[in-house]
């Protein structure tokens, strides 16, 4: 592909497009502050002339200035993620459209709480939550089944926060209105007509999302057939017996036959899943690690076998997390599969769970899968532009997408958005009728939403956060319809950067055997997407203490210090580790085989023996921008960072 087609997409690692970006922002500031002018301009202008003139004022905006250069020098410390010689965490340089539409939309300071605050962004919002919700295959047509919603947050940490929260909220809905229903007298039904008072608990606590919507359904309607003054006595009642009323102790004590839910997460889960477990009170004990094949993807048989550990406990089983990219590494969990596993599941054991995707990283490569009609593409249409992606497992786990219940995606990873830009989007937007919260000052009673249907310009009521800034949203709306996301449009960027990472994977090997007799360098896990670790190895070592030791050194020449001017960096990337208790035997003596290294010297627990360890350090590379095989210099990008790592080996492998 030729990367000239990204040139006006970005400000460039350069400030190549410096005139451009100047000439637009100065134009729409000017006309922000003719929009200003234009409200009521029989007014005089609050700072007159004559003030303008004032010691105070010209001291101020003196003192101003002085603060701004200051801010300025400082920020030249800062990290230069733009630039194709930063390699490490995911971060790049940032989409023109959006980071314009920001800096202007920032100057109105929208307030996306509610439609009141920002009714231009808010809608904004809404609709890049449907182009998001449309690029996961979610149906946005009511005449065929449950439609999508998605907002954006702050990052995918909140966006994972609120599946849990939602999916809680839902999970424990028909247990409220059974014991409701049993202190009114009323018979309440599911939507295939079955008494809830005639169902157990285990039946209930088993029910999809769409079912319990169902359930929610009918029992508003029903108290609405009884008037509104017994209405309103009811929806009380029933709000007494929820969990987000009662607490976990007292619906707990309420329920004696049930126990805390479990969630399960793969090994390589973000750290943001033990915080939502202890945030929502649910606790970290609960969050359950399934173990991953060689792959580093979660493993679906020890999925299987967990679940039934927890049916055996009756537990109920929450949510199922997938990760549609690892942070570490990159890996894309088999989706299919946890969907297949829960219709097993449920028909085999009456078990049934919510999945939420973590997406955070790779949601944004399902462009690469779409055509201009939001179509799937076929696998072998995709897999066309590629050597090795998508793999059959990788393919099929962003067309399993759709039969999710909920996706975390942030649009400032791979969306090339400013931060903090993420997003939640769910399959089912009645979802967010069971946490809808009102505040008087924000949310007009007399305007509030008809139940069950959820007034979703409202986004205040139905999510975590309060006061959210509409700037995000209009940056992403302006960058999507810019780049829409499909294969034709947006895809092309993040499918630039696979051919990347496919191309490095290669020249790792072909360096291995430049530096055979001084050092062993492997891919240690195959990259999914365009995220690569690199281990090193120095010749006739079979320790992984020395060659954690040695990596360590490696390091010491591409990581960011406070102690070393960010100007005499060549290269500037990062690290993670491969536990040895996140992996199998299998996949630990396979990785000590292609190093070199005695596989007892990788072990679970370090037993004070000096040439054991139990991990492995490796630099971790983020291959997301796009000038990465920019040849201009007469060498790529790519090339340089490998000859560079090359000279730092063999000088201390020499030492």
């Amino acid at each position: 592909m030729d990367i000239s087609l990204f040139s006006p997409y970005f400000l460039g690692s350069y400030g190549e497009n410096n005139h451009e970006f100047e000439d637009i922002f100065l134009e729409f500031f000017r006309d922000h502050v003719y929009w200003r002018r234009s409200f009521h301009p029989e007014d005089l202008p609050p700072v007159s002339i004559i003030e303008k003139q004032s010691s105070h004022y010209l001291e101020t905006m003196a003192k101003t200035k002085q603060e701004l250069h200051k801010l300025s020098a400082d920020l030249k410390q800062s990290v230069p993620f733009s630039n194709p010689r930063y390699i490490g965490h995911m971060a790049s340089d940032l989409l023109l459209p959006g980071m314009l539409a920001q800096f202007i939309t920032a100057l109105y300071n929208p307030n996306n709480v509610t439609e009141e605050a920002a009714p231009v962004t808010v809608k904004m919002e809404l609709e890049v939550g449907n182009k998001l919700a449309e690029m996961f295959g979610y149906n946005l047509d009511a005449d065929k089944g449950a439609v999508a919603w998605g907002h954006l947050t702050s990052g995918g940490t909140v966006a994972n926060y609120q599946s849990l929260w939602m999916f809680r909220s839902v999970k424990y809905y028909p247990l409220a209105v059974k014991r409701c229903g049993e202190l009114a007298d009323i018979d309440f039904v599911d939507g295939q007509g079955r008494s809830l008072q005639g169902m157990s608990t285990w039946e209930l606590m088993n029910l999809s999302i769409d079912e319990v919507v169902q359930i929610r359904v009918n029992c508003l309607n029903k108290l609405k057939a009884m008037g509104d003054e017994k209405y309103d006595e009811l929806i009380e009642l029933l709000r007494e017996q929820r969990i987000e009323h009662q607490g976990h102790i007292d619906f707990f004590d309420q329920h004696k036959d049930l126990k805390q839910p479990v969630v399960f997460v793969p090994a390589t889960a973000h750290y943001s899943w033990i915080k939502a477990m202890k945030i929502l009170g649910i606790g970290s004990k609960n969050l359950w690690q399934v173990p991953t094949d060689e792959k580093m993807r979660l493993d679906p048989m020890a999925l299987k076998q967990l679940l039934l550990k927890a049916k055996s406990e009756n537990r109920t089983v929450l949510a199922v997390i997938g990760v549609l990219g690892t942070t570490e590494f990159g890996t894309v969990d088999p989706i299919s599969d946890i969907v297949s596993l829960r219709d097993e599941m449920s028909r085999d054991e009456g078990l049934n769970y919510y999945i939420h995707v973590d997406a955070a990283w790779g949601g944004y490569l399902s462009s690469v899968f779409r055509d201009e009609n939001n179509r799937m593409r076929e696998h072998e249409a995709v897999k066309a532009g590629f050597e090795y992606f998508p793999s059959a497992k990788v393919y099929n786990a962003f067309a399993a997408l759709c039969e999710t219940d909920s996706i975390t995606v942030d649009p400032h990873k791979l969306g090339y958005m400013p931060f903090g830009s993420g997003a939640f989007i769910a399959r089912n937007k009645n979802m967010c009728g069971f946490v809808v919260q009102e505040a008087a000052y924000v949310f007009d009673k007399k305007n509030r939403f008809v139940e069950p249907e959820p007034k979703l310009n409202q986004l205040g009521q139905y999510i975590m956060e309060g006061s959210k800034p509409g700037a995000a949203a209009a940056a992403s709306y302006v960058a999507q319809n810019v780049l829409p996301l499909n294969a034709e449009h947006f895809g092309k960027l993040p499918a630039s950067t696979i051919r990347t990472t496919e191309v490095f994977y290669h020249k790792i090997a072909a360096l291995s055997e430049k530096l055979a007799g001084k050092a062993t360098l492997i891919a240690p896990i195959e990259p999914d997407t365009n995220l690569i670790c690199l281990a090193i190895n120095p010749a006739g070592n079979s320790s992984t203490r020395v060659l954690n030791d040695f990596t360590r050194k490696v390091f010491e020449h591409i990581k960011i210090e406070k102690s070393t001017p960010m100007f005499s960096k060549e290269f500037i990337g990062s690290y993670t580790s491969i536990f040895r208790k996140n992996i199998n035997d299998k996949v630990a003596h396979n990785l000590c085989f292609k190093l070199g290294l005695d596989p007892h010297s990788f072990v679970r627990d370090v037993e004070q023996v000096e040439f054991q360890d139990n991990a492995l350090f490796v630099l971790r590379h983020t291959l997301m921008n796009p000038w990465l095989s920019d040849d201009k210099n007469g060498v790529t990008y790519m090339d340089m960072y490998l000859n560079y790592l090359e000279e730092i080996i063999v000088k201390l492998v020499e030492q």
